[in-house]
């Protein structure tokens, strides 16, 4: 018996046609498919108004003809504002991310050429940052009047064991040197021995009969072991150098550092554990990163001064106030901000200890205090306790901490790529533009929507599609 099946006819008109395989007559241009306010479309506009002739000059004009420098690096500022940084990946993605294509105009560069030049091209990038930071001037971003002022570290691409630690280094020297110190006094013996052969009064005490075949034989048994002796000491030697030319490349400020990236130091990471890394320190302002620093230093005391001085050098202006956290408070540093008439909302080491037993009445001065620190405390305390001072606080907590949040999660930056000091800054420069023209893009939507009248923020408007061509 034949069953009969029955089907719902309806269903043919359920769903949209689905023709993977459609051909068009005419296929669409590539920037028809990406939306007007595309973060793409403001790197591709900032990076086309460059000035790249410090780029430029690295390129010999003999040979093949090179990818242009623009294409190469609209690419990387893009990947690192959407989190992708290896080359190989970048590469992949010009043959199959539609926004990638149009950035490359369809040019494929291999990972090798992106690489190299991120590695050889961008040796002054700098310069490219304070092109972005000076339209952020011009929009009305900034001012460089209030800065805020932190650090993170961040992972270098290092392994945790290949770490070389000063005590380390300093117990191995002096092991190497108790075992020289044997080998001179086995060398002094053996010379005694010696000469107890060749000299002619030499006492025999074994009862054996010496014969000139019995010294010769017990002359090259002693001549072999000083010939053992000096290869051991030769290659303690050659230990010994290894170990002062690390000491030199640790330097006196530092503690440790990494045998595959040599400026990498072993720092206390946010996780909790010791790893070999970089501390990244960002100086904003409403969010837009007016200076960065890549050291090596585990703590942010010394770290102030070169980056007040990073600000200046980007900016050509000096803050009017900074703000930090307690790490920074140090004598030096208030004396440097007071010398450079800059305001400072900066608590010292124990502030907070000091308003906790302050409340509860058991705060005790130091039995010998200094008397400049504790004038810099006292006007600190008494700025830090008022309504601005504690406004000032949280604005850096809204200013700057939200930035490394942008960068670590948004950005999905925690580990370097790059190893040396140099091309990490170079990485840290890179998401800095990208972060920067990101804001760039919200305040330029709302200033259109505000109707502000400025030439530079009515033409990003119209480009990125908020206000009518």
């Amino acid at each position: 018996m034949i069953k009969l099946r029955y089907y719902n006819l309806n269903f043919l008109t359920m769903f949209k046609p689905y023709l993977q395989n459609q051909m068009q007559l005419l296929p669409p241009s590539l920037e028809e498919l990406i939306p007007k306010d595309h973060l793409a479309r403001l790197i591709s506009h900032s990076v086309d108004e460059m000035d790249l002739a410090m780029i430029e000059k690295n390129y010999s004009p003999h040979g093949q003809h090179a990818y242009h420098p623009a294409m190469l690096l609209k690419i990387l500022v893009y990947g690192y504002a959407i989190g992708l940084r290896s080359s190989r990946k970048l590469a992949d993605r010009l043959n199959e991310d539609l926004v990638f294509m149009w950035l490359s105009g369809r040019q494929t560069p291999d990972f090798r050429t992106i690489a190299d030049f991120r590695k050889d091209k961008l040796t002054n990038f700098k310069t490219l940052f304070e092109q972005v930071l000076a339209t952020c001037f011009e929009l009305g971003l900034v001012r460089a009047g209030i800065i805020s002022l932190d650090g993170t570290k961040i992972l270098a691409s290092a392994s945790r064991n290949k770490m070389q630690y000063r005590k380390q280094l300093l117990r191995r020297e002096v092991n190497l040197k108790k075992k020289v110190e044997e080998i001179v006094k086995e060398a002094d013996s053996l010379d005694a021995a010696e000469d107890r052969l060749y000299g002619s009064e030499t006492i025999n005490r074994t009862g054996l009969a010496i014969t000139k075949e019995r010294v010769a034989q017990a002359i090259k048994k002693i001549q072999k072991k000083r010939q053992t002796l000096t290869r051991h000491h030769r290659i303690i030697k050659a230990k010994l150098s290894v170990i002062k030319e690390k000491r030199r490349t640790m330097r006196k400020d530092r503690n440790s550092f990494s045998s595959t990236d040599h400026e990498a130091t072993a720092m206390m990471m946010k996780e909790n554990y010791i790893a070999p890394g970089y501390n990244v320190q960002l100086a904003t302002e409403h969010q837009v990163i007016l200076g960065y620093g890549v050291y090596p230093d585990r703590n942010d005391m010394k770290l102030l001064k070169p980056m007040i001085e990073e600000v200046k050098a980007r900016t050509s202006r000096r803050p009017e106030a900074v703000i930090t956290d307690m790490g920074y408070g140090r004598k030096l540093n208030y004396r440097y901000l007071k010398k450079q008439k800059i305001d400072s909302f900066i608590p010292y080491q124990s502030y907070e200890l000091d308003r906790s037993l302050k409340r509860r009445g058991l705060y005790r001065p130091p039995q010998e205090p200094d008397p400049e620190l504790e004038r810099y405390k006292t006007e600190t305390r008494i700025k830090l306790e008022g309504a601005y001072g504690q406004a000032m606080l949280k604005r850096r907590r809204q200013d700057v901490e939200p930035t490394f949040g942008d960068i670590k999660r948004n950005m999905e930056f925690r580990r370097f790529g790059l190893r040396g000091r140099w091309k990490c800054e170079l990485e840290i420069g890179l998401l800095s533009v990208a972060h920067n023209l990101k804001k760039m893009r919200s305040w330029v939507k709302r200033a259109a929507d505000w109707g502000d009248s400025k030439p530079e923020v009515q033409e990003l408007a119209r480009r990125l599609g908020y206000l009518p061509a």
